[in-house]
């Protein structure tokens, strides 16, 4: 299973490097999208011991690509799952934040260290300490495919509290 996975994004990420990742640009409604990442990420946090819920703030609607969002919000929730001890919360919140539509994935784990936080979105990065669980491409996979629909991703961290925030264009 780590080998396809391991496959699956070095081929994402060298079509993303030729320029041959085709993205179709509609409405996106987040909060559907949002609930849509938790129920399909139920069972495994609760085989992890972790509680997953959404939280909508309004009615966030952006543009984007439906498929590529889902697997930017696939790689922020399976990291805060495995990244983030038993007993913990994640949330999937979906809104409508300084004139972007944004979806993000907030746990209560650890936190990455600040000097590291800037390197996250790097190919093959991996937090000193960290789960040894992936190969380092999820993030730089979600950065360049947010970027290529005209968003962003950000991380802000602290002890006991990551979130990752992906913002989208909003849809008029």
């Amino acid at each position: 299973d780590r080998l396809t996975k391991l496959a699956t994004d070095l081929l994402d990420l060298s079509r993303l490097d030729a320029g041959r990742v085709q993205l179709e640009r509609s409405p996106l409604d987040l909060a559907t999208l949002a609930r849509a990442l938790c129920e399909e990420f139920q069972a495994v946090a609760r085989a992890g011991q972790h509680a997953i819920e959404t939280a909508v703030d309004g009615r966030p609607r952006g543009v984007g690509d439906e498929q590529r969002t889902l697997q930017i919000g696939r790689i922020l929730v399976e990291n805060a799952l495995v990244h983030t001890p038993p007993g913990t919360r994640v949330r999937v919140r979906a809104a409508q934040l300084n004139g972007r539509a944004v979806l993000a994935v907030e746990d209560e784990g650890p936190g990455i260290p600040g000097a590291q936080q800037e390197h996250v979105f790097d190919r093959f990065y991996r937090v000193d300490g960290g789960v040894a669980s992936g190969s380092g491409l999820g993030l730089a996979i979600a950065k360049e495919l947010a970027e290529l629909m005209g968003g962003s991703i950000e991380v802000e961290s602290r002890p006991g509290s990551t979130t990752f925030r992906l913002a989208l264009p909003v849809a008029v």
